[in-house]
């Protein structure tokens, strides 16, 4: 069995019995700084209305409003453009606009950039070969010479196109810290060039190649020559242990910037009168260069993804990050969202097709001013950036046991902020202390884990209610907004992430009191859930979920056993013995625990 599959089992059983600290097998750096809220955006887009671009406020606020309306959608912040102009950009609340978010792996676009730029330089070429490029890696491993055959023939342009054959894929950012290596320790599937399959690791293993032929980072590469020149600078990659450049995932990017990223490659490379990257390599990348076998999505080009309509490609991440590219109508549409959706294939992506795919045609001439649709528009954008979520006062039901032992209710009149007085300054202790407040995608994607909430305590500040959060040594002091997503700077283990916190207070069918939360962590594509029950004087109930939830976890943990990589015989004996109702209530309880908290006195 090898060290990588042993690494993924330990840390699915780790987090299944809720351990804390660093459970993973990889080394725990803090890397990711705070947002610059501060500073502008350098060199920003020009802004317009829709009308004045051949767009009709109509037609961005219906769908809008459908992708807003639309239970199984949660968007995070929309940006519209046209002609190069912005003429719509918007936050759905607690998520404002113009903050970064993280991309998945939109960012391997990016990588693709840094490709391109290399072999515009005559540094490297799409024929070159892996082995051939990092030598000293591939003479320290240890392989078999079936192995060595298959790997000396993949080629700058197999990994480009996600058609390497490389079992060691996503799943080996958490079995150790020398993934390069560990990428020609693994086996092969198929003969390189030969059949598309996605793997994150094609895209770090280019990052590779970047370092070694620049002597920089490939994230330090691309800001001397794409991202400067074009004023983005609020941006932040994440590297891997050894130091690269993750160039799979890892990325934080403003709406703003990435839509510039997406108007140099509409406008073939060029930016602002200069060429940054050459037109032969954006027209190559954007073009079919291999068939993925997905009746949704089959086509891809050079790490880009190709779209919906004719001459159309697509910079994508899991979960809703997007940057569609439509050059026939010269119109780009960014999204950030926390959806179950990956590859272009869900109910966003949906939605935005049935609005922009063809026959719709914008004007090529500006539109009459509208002054009903413009202020419908305006309508449109209001709601999405006010909560959703109205406070509810607790109408009936109660908190407190009464001489019988029965729960006594409260009084119809009682409204919620007077409950707020009766847990004002309650501190609670934890019966279970494996639970935090990042999701746990969160936790595994950033290599950044829980150290366990132990207590909790309530308390009012200037009319704002609070919950301070012991996590390990740690208090995260997280403010509710009733009407409208109240936002805090939450520094986790050296890391800092900006949450926005909104609450409901009602009763259940039982009449207990219950504390509804939305913990959304603003700059992510995850979130979490929280219903606090007041059951009594002494123990409250905590019901802990996160969003995307069990869909998205369950088939990433079913690709981490025995999903495309992973072939090893072991493994698939090993989960085939499993009692699958026993690993799905195990899974359901490890993402939606349920504990309980006695009153400190």
């Amino acid at each position: 069995m090898a060290k990588s599959d042993i690494a993924v089992i330990q840390l699915l059983w780790d987090i299944i019995n809720q351990k804390t600290g660093e459970i993973g097998n990889v080394d725990f750096l803090p890397q990711k700084p705070a947002f610059d809220q501060v500073s502008q955006i350098e060199q920003a887009l020009p802004r317009s209305t829709p009308e004045e671009q051949g767009v009709s406020s109509l037609f961005i606020s219906d769908m809008v409003n459908e992708l807003a309306a639309s239970r199984n959608i949660h968007m995070h912040q929309i940006m519209v453009l046209r002609h190069g102009k912005v003429i719509y950009e918007g936050g759905f609340d607690p998520y404002p606009a113009g903050i970064w978010h993280v991309t998945y792996s939109m960012c391997k676009s990016f990588t693709g950039m840094a490709v391109g730029l290399l072999i515009d330089d005559g540094k490297l070429s799409l024929d070159d070969k892996l082995t051939d490029i990092l030598a000293e890696d591939w003479a320290a491993t240890r392989v078999n010479i079936l192995t060595v055959l298959r790997f000396r023939n993949i080629t700058v342009r197999d990994l480009l196109t996600m058609s390497a054959g490389v079992a060691f894929n996503e799943t080996g950012a958490i079995s150790g810290n020398n993934w390069v290596r560990n990428y020609f320790e693994s086996t092969d599937k198929f003969e390189p060039g030969t059949k598309f399959e996605y793997n994150s690791m094609n895209s770090l293993m280019l990052s590779a190649i970047v370092t070694k032929i620049t002597g920089l980072t490939m994230f330090d590469f691309l800001k001397e020559r794409v991202f400067t020149p074009m004023g983005i600078t609020k941006v932040f990659w994440e590297t891997s242990p050894r130091g690269l450049t993750k160039g799979g995932w890892g990325m934080f990017i403003t709406e703003e910037d990435a839509a510039k990223l997406g108007l140099l490659y509409m406008n073939y490379g060029k930016w602002n009168g200069m060429q940054l990257i050459s037109g032969d390599w954006v027209r190559a990348s954007t073009t079919r260069q291999i068939d993925t076998g997905s009746d949704e999505n089959p086509e891809y080009g050079y790490h880009v993804w190709m779209d919906c309509r004719p001459d159309s490609f697509c910079y994508n991440g899991m979960l809703g990050q997007n940057v569609h590219c439509y050059r026939d109508i010269d119109m780009i549409i960014v999204t950030n969202a926390g959806n179950e959706e990956v590859f272009q294939s869900g109910n966003m992506t949906s939605i935005l097709r049935k609005y922009i795919s063809e026959p719709y045609h914008p004007s090529d001439m500006p539109l009459p001013k509208n002054s009903l649709t413009a202020a419908r528009l305006r309508d449109c954008k209001g709601m999405c950036e006010r909560s959703l979520v109205l406070q509810t006062p607790i109408i009936r039901g109660g908190w407190g046991r009464g001489h019988d032992g029965s729960v006594r209710p409260i009084s119809s009149e009682q409204s919620y902020k007077e409950f707020i007085n009766k847990i004002d300054g309650t501190s609670w202790k934890m019966e279970q202390t494996g639970i935090g407040l990042f999701p746990l995608i969160m936790q595994v994607v950033h290599n950044n884990y829980t150290n366990g909430i132990s207590a909790l305590k309530f308390r009012r500040d200037k009319g704002i209610l609070h919950i301070d959060f012991t996590e390990g040594q740690q208090i995260h002091s997280l403010p509710v907004g009733f009407t409208k997503g109240r936002h805090t700077q939450i520094n986790m283990n050296g890391e800092e992430y900006l949450a926005g916190v909104t609450g409901r207070f009602s009763s259940n069918e039982d009449d207990i009191p219950v504390l509804s939360l939305r913990i959304a962590f603003i700059e992510e594509a995850t979130e979490r859930q929280l219903r606090i029950y007041f059951t009594d004087d002494d123990t409250i109930e905590l019901h802990w979920n996160e969003s995307p939830g069990d869909v998205i976890i369950t088939d990433t943990i079913e690709m981490i056993t025995v999903g495309s990589g992973n072939t090893n015989p072991l493994i698939t004996q090993l989960v085939g013995k499993m009692n699958p109702e026993v690993m799905s209530r195990a899974m359901q309880n490890t993402i939606e625990p349920v504990v309980k908290a006695k009153l400190m006195v």
